[in-house]
């Protein structure tokens, strides 16, 4: 075989891909408060699943702090024990004498967060976005990761609301250029909230095989996972997590290539 200046080049090119690449994995799980399909409040088999699955950011969402429905637990601080990652806990609301809200756990050390508020329409229940940026080992750049939760009505103003002040704040560059979002946005992919994510963020996730509630008989995808930075995050692949008893939703799972020097 002849030698192919041309062949060297696409192969030193594929070479440098592989070796500026890595994999990463997200986790994104309404829990419900713990509560399962069989009305136990049990955190121990939500940190078994993580664990066994070993995501590196996980969203989490309807997680109660010190709540009496939750026997005054610390859900985040709780599940960051089992799991023995790095947690933080973001409230949108007071409930049964406690806090209720979002939360991330990651394996990388949590530099900064902000938990901001998205909008409400009427006296519907405070819906909120926490963003934490952190840093993997072998990159310089901080990832920024989002966990949140829509609005579930029927009507949809209040989640089109909402979608269209994250895309305001990601063009305005508030979170910078590596992005993750993960969460219930309690629509389909056929809604015109969806629609409106994928118009800035991608949404490859979107299949009719992702159905995620509710857990134990599945007949629609309201949790998603989405990369938002230009191509330098791909989505490699992606998953519905069969735990039909933990929570009324089923967690999902994707692993992400990060490819270095891309913008």
């Amino acid at each position: 075989m002849t030698f192919s200046p041309v062949r060297f080049l696409l192969f030193i090119i594929l070479v440098l891909s592989f070796l500026h690449s890595k994999n990463i994995r997200i986790m994104s799980y309404n829990i419900h408060h713990g509560r399962g399909a069989d009305d136990k409040v049990d955190l121990g088999r939500i940190a078994k699943l993580i664990n066994d699955w070993s995501p590196d950011l996980v969203a989490l969402q309807e997680v109660d702090n010190a709540t009496s429905r939750s026997n005054f637990m610390n859900q985040t601080d709780t599940l960051a024990s089992k799991t023995k990652m790095f947690s933080i806990f973001g409230k949108n609301i007071a409930v049964f004498g406690g806090e209720y809200g979002n939360a991330v756990l990651s394996k990388y050390p949590i530099i900064h967060s902000e938990n901001r508020k998205l909008p409400r329409i009427g006296n519907s229940e405070q819906r909120g976005l926490l963003a934490v940026w952190v840093q993997f080992k072998d990159k310089d750049d901080l990832t920024v990761f989002i966990s949140t939760h829509f609005d579930h009505r029927e009507k949809n103003a209040e989640r089109l609301k909402s979608v269209e002040k994250i895309k305001f704040w990601v063009d305005r560059g508030d979170f910078g250029n590596d992005l993750i979002i993960a969460g219930d946005l309690n629509d389909t992919p056929s809604s015109k909230i969806i629609l409106t994510m994928n118009t800035f963020c991608d949404g490859t996730n979107q299949s009719d095989k992702y159905k995620t509630y509710p857990s134990e008989n599945p007949i629609s995808q309201l949790d998603y996972i989405y990369t938002c930075n230009k191509g330098k995050y791909i989505i490699d692949s992606y998953h519905v997590i069969d735990a039909p008893v933990f929570s009324d939703h089923l967690p999902i799972i994707s692993d992400i290539i990060y490819q270095s020097g891309k913008y």
